[in-house]
């Protein structure tokens, strides 16, 4: 009893930890391509759906007009999970911001916002 208790907590604690990887990598690439002013990369982040609504001329303008005002993107830290996206806390040049982020089963952004902090 005591090895199934043992293994199905290592399996959960591996799935979470994994999960967290994936965001942080994710957020790491967003950071990337959004201080490049990249949005071909930024875009090819997306999932199809998020492809089809947010085009790549609305993320040119979202990093034009975000680095304007904030600035290049910087740290981030994780604050809560909710409803199935996750909330950070990012650190831009110029201000702190709330990033809201889901992702698919194949690590594709299906949601990204800027909050005011």
């Amino acid at each position: 009893m005591k090895k199934i208790t043992y293994v199905l907590l290592l399996s959960i604690c591996f799935s979470f930890t994994q999960t967290e990887d994936s965001y942080q990598m994710t957020i790491t690439k967003i950071s990337d391509a959004y201080n490049a002013k990249d949005a071909n990369s930024l875009f090819g982040l997306f999932s199809s759906d998020l492809q089809s609504s947010f085009t790549l001329d609305k993320v040119t303008s979202f990093i034009t007009d975000n680095q304007a005002k904030k600035g290049t993107m910087g740290e981030s830290s994780f604050l809560m999970d909710d409803d199935g996206n996750k909330r950070y806390l990012m650190e831009f040049e110029n201000s702190s911001t709330i990033l809201v982020l889901g992702l698919s089963s194949d690590n594709k952004i299906t949601h990204l916002s800027l909050e005011e902090y």
